[in-house]
């Protein structure tokens, strides 16, 4: 009969495995809740602008409409268009709508995720370790969250595709071929990707195909036998239709000049500290570090073996943790392109060091599992204390804390509907956010300015301003204590009838006789 004390190793395990588990399952729910049920609580007008177009691309067959003005990429395969066909099965709610398009996305990009790790053959510790991390690493007042897990969910697009590649690239290099159907639906997923601008290139495409130009020449130098060249022929194929498809239909791309004579300045004043801004030290600072220097440790080793001929797999060529490399890789592509170029530099270009960090732990994990488990176990620990007390922040701060209800911007989009008032304007900052805040129940519409009250050409659609919106019927216009000169000058010049006027917070509406906005192309 084995003692207590032999017991004890399994029973640890069995304990810290359902512990991680439940942890990760936590953070899930908790931006899962954010998502459905406090979707307004962080609303901003950019966040405002995705989940109007979501209903657009639905009013316009399921596709971006022509009259949308774009600001830095085009939608084909992203959360507004997952949440206009959702739109209609929720009863035309379009913030629910959003709300679950962007929980169905980023638990698609955990779920890819988690297969490759776990294709690795890493611990299912190291494994949920690296989720949770990658996950919680960031704070809740930066935008950062925003990216994947959020609201808009900006890149979790790119994600998803970024761990689709990983996984056919392992299969790839361990097959030592590239199957057609695959070079085919990849070459198709890279070009659509392509038309919504660079970040997929980025962030998946040409950090891949790094990886495997470095292993190619690491197998050169070691006089191995080169892999099949159709890998490096699919890689290169899709990073260059990915850039192309930006060039051809006129997307989003770096938009910008060489920046060498200044990079190194760039570097130092914005590169940077925007790089350190991603991960959160607010909470837990000494544990943050640890696990940093820890996924530092943990890439050292994996290159080590990669570079020795001691990694798994059926050689050090064919292993699939040359893929891990994916990731500092992409950090390293998106600080060069931000040093050497004019293109702005902004905390969530470099996301991707979240995962750096959480698959670097994973790492150091595997390689002291051949010393010794209780490290594993220590590791784990910490890991669990530190996700449980995120998703206690996460949780104040997205859900508890949620005042959407009493912010200025729901009070205005309130009494316009308890006044029937259904239309409006305002500036940019406002515009979209009101009319999200009253789940499209009043719309309130972009100007330039206050002053000549024409249609902003930034996130907004033609078809929402005169000439072909109707004129007709009384319209309010919102002014803040910012623009009220502006708008002074326009009611000196055009002279409107004044049907109503009041003031909420550092608001002022004035409700005009009719519509004074115009749409100039």
């Amino acid at each position: 009969m084995n003692s207590k004390k032999d017991r004890m190793p399994g029973i640890l395990r069995h304990l810290t495995l359902f512990l991680l588990d439940a942890v990760l399952v936590l953070i899930l729910w908790t931006y899962a809740d954010a998502n459905l049920h406090h979707y307004t609580a962080k609303m901003d007008a950019d966040i405002a602008s995705e989940t109007l177009l979501g209903t657009r691309i639905y009013e316009n067959g399921f596709r971006q409409p022509d009259t949308w003005v774009v600001s830095t990429h085009n939608y084909v395969i992203m959360a507004p268009n997952l949440a206009a066909f959702i739109y209609p099965i929720v009863g035309k709610n379009m913030n629910l709508a959003m709300g679950i398009a962007i929980v169905l996305l980023f638990l698609l990009m955990a779920r890819l995720m988690y297969v490759y790790l776990c294709n690795m053959e890493l611990s299912h510790v190291g494994v949920v370790c690296a989720m949770i991390l990658s996950f919680s690493l960031m704070g809740t007042n930066d935008d950062i969250q925003q990216m994947i897990f959020l609201y808009a969910a900006y890149y979790v697009v790119h994600f998803i595709t970024l761990f689709l590649f990983l996984i056919l690239y392992n299969k790839a290099i361990d097959k030592d071929k590239i199957p057609s159907w695959i070079f085919g639906l990849t070459l198709l997923l890279s070009f659509l990707n392509g038309l919504q601008g660079m970040h997929a290139a980025l962030f998946c495409y040409m950090p891949l195909l790094g990886v495997d130009i470095v292993r190619r020449l690491v197998s050169f130098i070691k006089k191995e036998k080169q892999s099949s060249f159709l890998i490096l022929g699919w890689l290169l194929a899709t990073s260059f239709l990915s850039v192309f498809a930006t060039k051809i239909v006129g997307s989003y791309t770096l938009g910008a000049s060489r920046n060498i004579r200044h990079a190194g300045e760039k570097f130092i004043e914005y590169v940077w500290p925007f790089f350190l801004d991603v991960i959160s030290f607010d909470k837990m600072p000494v544990l943050v570090t640890l696990f940093c220097v820890l996924a530092a440790l943990g890439y050292i080793y994996t290159v080590k073996e990669l570079l020795t001929g001691k990694a798994a797999g059926a050689g050090a060529a064919n292993s699939p943790f040359w893929s891990v490399l994916a990731f500092p890789f992409g950090v390293i592509v998106c600080m060069l392109s931000s040093t050497f170029t004019t293109a702005e530099a902004a905390p969530r270009y470099y996301i991707m060091i979240l995962f750096v960090v959480g698959v670097g732990v994973a790492l150091f994990m595997r390689g002291v599992t051949k010393w010794t488990r209780y490290i594993c176990t220590a590791i784990a620990a910490l890991v669990i204390i530190y996700g449980l007390n995120k998703a206690y922040v996460f949780n104040k701060d997205l859900i508890i804390n949620d005042d959407s209800f009493e912010q200025a911007t729901s009070q205005i989009a309130r009494w316009m509907e308890d006044n029937g008032y259904e239309y409006g304007y305002s500036t940019f900052n406002q515009a979209n956010t009101i009319t999200v805040m009253s789940n499209n129940k009043v719309k309130v519409r972009a100007v330039n300015s206050m002053k000549e009250m024409q249609g902003a050409k930034w996130l907004s659609d033609k078809t929402w301003y005169p000439p072909i919106k109707d004129v007709d019927g009384p319209t309010c216009y919102i002014v803040t204590e910012a623009n009220a000169e502006e708008f002074a000058e326009f009611m000196d010049d055009r002279k409107p009838a004044v049907i109503e006027q009041t003031e909420i917070d550092d608001y002022t509406v004035y409700v005009l006789d009719h519509d004074y906005t115009v749409w100039v192309d």
